[in-house]
């Protein structure tokens, strides 16, 4: 049996980096067990939400090579020896844009992108591409034990072409790093689509959601079946969860239904 351990940390952030980072610090300082890696919601660096203007944002961003931000997730990273999956907002020559961005920091030292945001929120009246650029590429592999989990960011969980290319290349699961917005009953419709990309591709979701007046919270794992196996409510809260991976090489030969899907139907990625 192959497992892997998620962490997955619920917040409520706020505007500044430095503040939020010692958030996640204590969350890891006091509750780090054994996860092999941990994930935090999108907008965990800075949260664009709480009356921050794209000029604001632009200038709370920092650049990869040079984040002071990421030099204290890698510290971290490299005194507990567990990879972070943090998200980033990260500077741009196209001022006032960034990039709305999924970074692995590895105990090693490595930091590097994995991701920036296919699908911005430009829905019920927002605009989130005033703030960000759309990204270019899908998420880069990232590899725990020898096994493909991929990453996506809050409003791509819309989009099942994306969950279902990341099944056709293998992959045991994705991590959503959330922020998503709280309104007439929009926790349940977070699980709903979650429950669909997970039973539809017969792997893992995490999402790692922010919390607070703002989001909804109800962080949790979604088994290739397509049943939510953990939920962390609506407080702040760090908790560990094993995905055993033999569940999703079980799903997939009794569903076959990606092979089935890939043998009539043809999904292609294009910018």
């Amino acid at each position: 049996m192959v497992e892997v351990i998620i962490g997955i940390i619920q917040e409520d952030f706020g505007i500044n980096p430095h503040e939020n980072f010692e958030k996640i610090k204590t969350h890891i300082e006091r509750n780090l067990k054994e996860a092999d890696i941990i994930l935090t919601p999108e907008y965990s660096m800075v949260n664009i939400l709480k009356n921050l203007k794209p000029e604001d944002v632009y200038n709370l961003s920092e650049e990869l090579e040079n984040s002071s931000y990421l030099s204290k997730i890698s510290d971290l990273s490299g005194k507990y020896s567990v990879n972070i999956l943090t998200h980033f907002i990260e500077k741009t020559s196209s001022k006032p844009k960034c990039y709305n961005s999924s970074i692995i920091v590895k105990p090693s030292g490595s930091v590097e992108k994995v991701y920036s945001k296919l699908h911005l929120f430009d829905a019920y009246n927002y605009r989130e591409s005033d703030f960000f650029n759309p990204g270019k590429s899908l998420s880069q592999t990232i590899l725990i034990k020898n096994k493909k989990f991929y990453t996506a960011i809050c409003y791509d969980i819309r989009f099942p072409e994306l969950f279902r290319l990341y099944a056709s290349r293998g992959a045991y699961g994705v991590f959503v790093q959330a922020g998503w917005v709280k309104s007439f009953l929009k926790e349940e419709l977070l699980d709903i689509l979650a429950r669909s990309r997970s039973h539809e591709n017969t792997m893992y979701i995490v999402i790692a959601n922010q919390t607070g007046e703002l989001y909804t919270g109800r962080s949790g794992v979604y088994n290739p079946y397509g049943f939510k196996e953990l939920d962390l409510g609506f407080k702040p809260k760090y908790c560990e969860y094993k995905l055993d991976l033999t569940i999703v090489d079980d799903a997939r030969e009794q569903i076959p239904v990606v092979k089935q899907a890939l043998e009539k139907w043809s999904i292609e990625f294009r910018f």
